[in-house]
């Protein structure tokens, strides 16, 4: 439960044709997708709104930018399981990129941001330095789930945070369980009365488990609310998502 699903988009060109004399032209050269494009990689069809990471020669492997390294980052890692998690790597700055027009500088001297959060269209586009206050970043996250889901997060958060310490108090018994069923088992053998009895506790354990895992299933599937029709990305800095084309 408190792990992020990242995914990790690669643009991969394709190769034209060969000629009628049969040679085979050269694959197409790395280059920076157009914006649209660029948002239908990263988000393959998921509806779910999208947090977008890169990563820098500092925080490379890590989730540094996201996550606390003095807080407990629990509630953090539970809400990204409503977004699409994206993570790029440190050269998604360079400009032939695919995914460079995803991070690129609106004007010069504008800081380029560490993580955003975005409708999947490219819309209604959130930036966050990487060194946030963790308060930010859960008010940011929650303004996205209250918009997009029409269920609610926040109570689906606390009874989630309340699973949590079930599954801990299963682990605990249940390992607590095992070691005396292995200590039973060297001392008296595999058919003493009491394996049998430690046996049934540890089946019964499961069940409990299974239970768990319905009721978290239940919890995570929030429905999605119908959002309008998906149009052009939103330059930084524009005040209205861009409308469809056609749109009144």
């Amino acid at each position: 439960m408190l792990e992020i699903a990242w995914v990790y988009p690669v643009w991969k060109p394709t190769e034209s044709g060969g000629s009628s004399s049969g040679a085979t032209s050269a694959a197409q050269a790395e280059r920076a997708l157009p914006i649209e494009q660029a948002y239908e990689l990263v988000t393959d069809g998921d509806k779910r709104p999208v947090l977008i990471l890169r990563e820098c020669d500092r925080c490379k492997g890590t989730d540094h930018a996201l996550l606390s390294r003095s807080l407990d980052n629990e509630q953090t890692v539970l809400l990204t399981h409503w977004f699409r998690c994206v993570k790029l790597p440190t050269n998604v700055l360079t400009d032939k990129h695919p995914f460079y027009n995803l991070f690129k500088r609106e004007k010069e001297g504008d800081r380029i941001p560490h993580l955003f959060f975005v409708d999947p269209d490219g819309a209604n586009k959130r930036e966050l330095p990487g060194d946030q206050p963790q308060t930010v970043l859960w008010e940011t996250m929650f303004s996205y789930l209250e918009r997009c889901y029409a269920e609610s997060a926040k109570a689906a958060i606390k009874e989630l945070r309340q699973l949590l310490s079930q599954y801990d108090k299963l682990d605990e018994e249940e390992k607590n369980v095992r070691n005396r069923l292995d200590k039973e088992i060297e001392k008296n053998g595999p058919d003493s009365p009491k394996v049998k009895k430690l046996e049934a506790d540890l089946l019964k354990l499961a069940k409990d488990r299974e239970k768990l895992g319905a009721k978290e299933k239940e919890l995570r599937d929030l429905a999605l609310k119908e959002m309008p029709a998906v149009g052009k990305p939103v330059p930084a800095g524009a005040t209205e998502p861009a409308k469809p084309a056609g749109g009144s």
